[in-house]
């Protein structure tokens, strides 16, 4: 997965708000969210997002520094989700 382009699709509404804002097939996005997005598209991006009312920075990375701070912090769990389902008590 490439994490740059999960942020960027999950930032402007996911991936099939994305396919539609750019007129693409929805598999198209989602192997952007595989590959990364190519710059072309990039380019597209940042204009349909513009005319959708939502803005993509220059520095796209920056959105990822900005969920990084933001994520919360996974320590201290107890889940143990390595259990399959017919494991788990009725």
């Amino acid at each position: 997965m490439n994490a740059l382009a999960n942020t960027v699709i999950d930032h402007l509404g996911g991936s099939t708000a994305v396919a539609k804002m750019i007129e693409a097939p929805l598999s198209t996005v989602h192997s952007w969210r595989k590959n990364g997005i190519p710059q072309s598209r990039m380019a597209h991006l940042r204009l349909a997002a513009k005319d959708a009312g939502l803005e993509l920075p220059a520095d796209v990375s920056e959105l990822q520094h900005g969920l990084d701070d933001a994520a919360p912090s996974r320590q201290g769990s107890t889940g143990d989700f390595s259990k399959k389902s017919s494991e788990v008590a009725a």
